[in-house]
């Protein structure tokens, strides 16, 4: 895999997690789709908001990597 290819999945792969990473943490209430409240399953969503910030620090981390390998 070419060195641009590679370089346009990750930029993919970094913006689903920052997508998937705010919609566990802001938007996974109601009236959101796909929320506890809409399937019935209470208003605990701590867990959610924690696996929404471990999204956002995985999405930092790669673009981190992303930036270091291309100055080297």
């Amino acid at each position: 895999m070419g060195d641009i290819a590679f370089m346009q999945i990750r930029t993919l792969a970094i913006v689903v997690l920052v997508l998937l990473g705010l919609y566990f943490l802001v938007w996974h209430t109601a009236p959101f789709p796909l929320n506890h409240e809409a399937i019935g399953l209470g208003t605990n969503h701590m867990a959610h908001r924690v696996f929404g910030i471990i999204l956002l620090v995985a999405a930092g981390c790669l673009w981190k990597f992303k930036g270091a390998q291309k100055s080297s």
